[in-house]
C-alpha cells in the first residue's frame, strides 16, 4: 500500500519518503463503482460496499452486493460475470487482482435506509451521538422512516435520526 514518492539526498545512507496509496486507492473504488453502478441499476440490485486490498499483483477487490428481499446465488453469479466483463474491459486494476463478489453478511454494518427497512423487527446495536454525547441501544427495530428509525428496548422506544447514526448492526441471537 506504499507508493514510492522521493529519495532524500545528502544523508550518509540513502533514505526515502513513502506516502500511504489511500487517496490512489479511493480513485479506483470511485471509477469502479462509476463503472459497475449500471449494472447494479439494470440488475435492480444494491451495491452495498467496494473494498480493495492488498498489493499490486496481489489485491483482492470486494464487492458486496445485496437486494430488499436477500440477494440468490443466481443473482451473484449474474452479477460477477457483468463486473468482470466490465472489468477486463476497462482495466481499472493495475496488476493482477481477485474479484470476490457476495452479499455483505449478518455482521456486516447497515447504512442505507433500505437496509434498515429490510431489518424491521430484528435486533439491532445502533451507536450514535445525542447532543454531542457517544451513546448506544441495543434492541428490536420496529420502525424506519425517512428521517430515523425507532428502536424499542424493553420498553422504552428510543428515535435515532439518520444523520447522528455512527454504526448498526444486526445482532444475532444465539
Amino acid at each position: 500500500h506504499f507508493v514510492y514518492f522521493a529519495r532524500l539526498s545528502g544523508l550518509t545512507k540513502p533514505t526515502f519518503l513513502f506516502l500511504w496509496a489511500e487517496g490512489f486507492m479511493q480513485e479506483q473504488l470511485d471509477k469502479i463503482k462509476e463503472l459497475i453502478s449500471p449494472v447494479f441499476e439494470r440488475m435492480n440490485i444494491h451495491l452495498v460496499d467496494l473494498e480493495l486490498r492488498g498489493h499490486i499483483n496481489s489485491q483482492v477487490l470486494s464487492v458486496y452486493a445485496d437486494t430488499d428481499t436477500g440477494i440468490s446465488l443466481q443473482e451473484i453469479t449474474d452479477l460477477t460475470r457483468e463486473i468482470e466483463d466490465i472489468l477486463d474491459l476497462e482495466n481499472p486494476i493495475p496488476g493482477k487482482y481477485r474479484l470476490d463478489v457476495s452479499s455483505p453478511g449478518i455482521d456486516r454494518p447497515i447504512k442505507e435506509i433500505w437496509q434498515f427497512r429490510k431489518n424491521i423487527n430484528r435486533k439491532l446495536q445502533v451507536d450514535y451521538k445525542f447532543e454531542g454525547e457517544h451513546k448506544e441501544v441495543i434492541g428490536e427495530l420496529t420502525g424506519v422512516s425517512e428521517k430515523e428509525i425507532t428502536i424499542k428496548n424493553k420498553n422504552k422506544e428510543t428515535k435515532i435520526p439518520f444523520e447522528a447514526i455512527k454504526k448498526a448492526v444486526v445482532k444475532i441471537n444465539w
